[in-house]
């Protein structure tokens, strides 16, 4: 299917099985009109075979709800999969097995895709072994796989920390994953339909990395070299189940419930080396996340005037990972109360607990075909509890407990939010235009330390969205909104928490709210017969309220506490693309802009900082079906920050791949990627990747063979530049050697 897509005018789907069309990515994915394993765009375009496929469908502005689509103000993007006639009540998919050749380093990887589909019975199972960091599910797939939120609540933040189990690094010196996922769907009578999906995720990762790190301190540079060895193993599971009940034609209920449960185990050793000392930090973590989270919605219209829409979500969500830090000399002097060891242990534990629950009411008069009234009742309830506790365990047996020299902390925050809006939507020609004001009443109650601290606040929120429609294929679009944010739980701990090896946090139980707004301007146009294709999004981002830590710096120890101020932060951002086919070609030009503008305060200094990136590409592509498939770009990217000191930083990127049927039954496919970085003192470091794959298959034959290297230069490093407010870093990544592998891939059609 990805590789279908990518022929289609306007589509890109990019390494990661992200597909966008006309500039903006596909949210929702689903086969004759099922939800494919959540709407998982990945999942869909790698797996599913392009010969089942016969039309290919894309809905913008998606609602799942027939009678809502004129009042929908929904920024979903669908795409749905028709399949072909003989197809649609099929049993198809594809066993694939490789092996390593000419080294002996256990290289191995098994997969296998297996789909039943028939009218009212869908079922999908996809199942991945390997060694060779190749990632099924990524942590961007976790994302759209966050059931049990509805759509109407999608702005609300998730309190848990997923960790690693999803990373999909392939830059790491040893991977081992294993996944499986079951999809289903069935339509029990023409009223009801029930769907879901089990997935089951287990990883194990070795990286290697080492940095040169320059710690800014206003007059002074601290000097580190780091080397850091991190051992990761990640087991997850998720589980989620979603009833559609259809009473009539008038009326539509869904319930949607997801459990996610996760444990993590890492294992991570630096060699820290600074201009004062050395020394080794072992730090061993456990960690145990689980999430319940459900909602019912319920729309109902009336007639063709009077429609509603009612939603109750509830999430639960545990976290509680525990620390053990084993240093072989004193860290952190002045910060942290250590008593004199012949080694130090330092163990910390946290627990964090949230429980949320959303209601919504939302009613939508159409007032005639050009103007609409909505209005909105909601409330937002969060009650969090959060637990820290450090303690150094001595060789004597006893227990130093960091309680008494302010470390320590218990939590109980709850926040409110009772809020009711009204939105005007009216048309004028082309010009839709929907101004809203949402008026929020906040209430935020923390109790720590035997204190209370309570802040009642009524706040205007303001948003305005607009849209043109010059012709099906031009359009403009502008958003604009007001908001505030309250601080996290964790934020407002007002007792020391220990980090890591050279760093300490400190909450403020006195923060309030941040305000921001934001606005964004998308511009797409397509034009088929002159094989041009527009896309530009620029968004503007302005903090009037800021909450951002005040840092102090002493060699490379840091201690942190987030301060609220009136300083305002300012980012601008500009994505924007132009393609334009000429004779047999393709031609693209891709820009990716950003100036970022604030104030950090560092050592009692407070600076002006700018964080500026830009990249510009070009991609030169064949497009006539008789040529190979060959691209080519070059991408030139720039990186500037302007505050306690100047760093600048350039990057070169060439990539190129290819791919050329010969013989009638040959596919050879070369990928290499090439990236050379210099620093603002004109040094310069690069690496290159390149992969070779030649396919055999005979047409109808349900056996295909398979070649392939991954790294042919086996290149075991990569090398990078990057900066921060205070720190400047230079960095070697190690990754996977070559790899040479046999495959043998099975296609079963029944």
């Amino acid at each position: 299917m990805k590789n279908l897509l990518e022929k289609l005018p306007g589509v890109e789907v990019d390494k990661k099985g992200n597909v966008t069309v006309q500039g903006k990515k596909v949210t929702k994915m689903f086969v004759e009109g099922k939800s494919f394993f959540g709407g998982s765009s990945k999942l869909a375009v790698e797996n599913i075979p392009a010969d089942a496929l016969d039309k290919i469908e894309v809905i913008d502005h998606f609602n799942e709800v027939g009678f809502m689509k004129q009042v929908s103000d929904s920024e979903d993007l669908a795409m749905n999969v028709k399949l072909k006639a003989n197809k649609k009540k099929f049993v198809f998919g594809d066993v694939e097995a490789s092996a390593e050749i000419a080294n002996d380093n256990g290289f191995y990887l098994a997969h296998t895709g297996l789909y039943y589909f028939a009218p009212k019975t869908n079922i999908s199972f996809i199942g991945d072994m390997n060694n060779i960091g190749k990632s099924t599910f990524t942590f961007e797939d976790l994302m759209r796989f966050q059931g049990g939120v509805s759509s109407f609540l999608s702005d609300r933040k998730s309190f848990t920390n997923l960790y690693s189990f999803t990373n999909d690094n392939t830059d790491v010196v040893q991977n081992k994953s294993q996944f499986g996922a079951l999809n289903f769907s069935l339509d029990t009578s023409p009223k009801l339909s029930i769907s879901g999906f089990g997935i089951f995720s287990k990883v194990f990762m070795q990286s290697q990395t080492e940095s040169k790190n320059e710690y800014l301190q206003n007059n002074s540079i601290s000097f580190e070299n780091k080397l850091q060895n991190n051992e990761t193993k990640t087991v997850l599971g998720i589980g989620n189940i979603k009833l559609d009940y259809s009473p009539n034609k008038k009326e539509k209920w869904y319930y949607n419930s997801q459990l996610q449960s996760s444990a993590n185990d890492i294992n991570n050793v630096i060699n820290s080396v600074t201009n004062l000392n050395t020394s080794t930090f072992e730090t061993l973590s456990k960690a145990d996340n689980v999430s319940l989270k459900q909602y019912v919605e319920w729309h109902k219209s009336y007639n063709n005037h009077h429609t509603t829409t009612f939603v109750v979500n509830q999430a639960y969500e545990k976290n509680t990972p525990q620390n053990h830090w084993f240093i072989d000399q004193p860290f952190l002097v002045g910060l942290i109360p250590l008593q004199n060891d012949s080694s130090y242990t330092i163990d910390q534990i946290k627990r964090i607990k949230s429980n949320s629950v959303d209601a919504l009411f939302k009613h939508y008069w159409i007032l005639n075909n050009f103007n609409h009234l909505y209005t909105n009742f909601g409330n937002n309830f969060i009650n969090s509890n959060f637990e820290t506790s450090e303690k150094q365990l001595l060789s004597n047996g006893t227990i130093n407990d960091f309680t008494t020299a302010g470390f320590g902390n218990n939590v109980k925050y709850q926040l409110n939010d009772a809020y009711v809006g009204l939105e005007y939507k009216f048309k004028i020609g082309k010009w839709t235009n929907k101004p809203g004001m949402f008026l929020h009443w906040y209430h935020l109650n923390t109790n720590q330390n035997l204190t209370d601290y309570t802040i009642s606040k009524t706040l205007f929120q303001p948003q305005f969205n607009s849209d043109y429609e010059f012709n099906k294929s031009e359009t403009i679009t502008f958003n604009y909104k007001f908001s505030n944010t309250f601080p996290e739980v964790s934020q407002m701990a007002n007792q020391f928490t220990l980090q890591s090896y050279n760093s300490v946090f400190k909450g403020n139980a006195l923060l309030e709210n941040e305000q921001y707004h934001t606005a964004n301007l998308r511009y797409s146009k397509m034009n088929m017969y002159r094989g041009i294709i527009w896309n530009a999004l620029a968004s503007y981002n302005k903090k009037v309220k800021t909450t951002r830590n005040d840092i102090q710096i002493n060699s490379i120890n840091q201690y942190s506490t987030p301060i609220l101020s009136d300083n305002p932060e300012t980012n601008w951002r500009f994505n924007g693309s132009f393609s334009k086919k000429i004779y047999r070609f393709n031609l693209k030009l891709n820009s990716n802009l950003s100036w970022f503008n604030y104030l950090q305060t560092l050592n009692n200094s407070t600076t002006t900082n700018d964080r500026n990136n830009q990249n510009i590409g070009l991609v030169f592509k064949t497009a006539y079906k008789k040529w190979p498939d060959i691209s080519i770009g070059y991408t030139k990217g720039y990186s500037q920050f302007n505050g306690i000191t100047k760093s600048k930083y350039q990057s070169d990127e060439i990539t190129t791949e290819l791919e050329l049927t010969f013989s009638k039954f040959f596919v050879l496919k070369i990928d290499y990627d090439n990236l050379k970085n210099t620093n603002n003192l004109n040094q310069t470091n690069f690496y290159d990747i390149a992969n070779v794959s030649l396919h055999y298959q005979k047409k109808n034959s349900p056996f295909g063979f398979e070649l392939f290297a991954n790294n042919v230069f086996n290149n075991k490093i990569k090398n990078d530049y990057s900066f921060s407010d205070y720190v400047i870093t230079e960095r070697k990544t190690y990754v996977l050697p070559r790899i040479f592998m046999f495959s043998i891939n099975y296609k079963l059609q029944r």
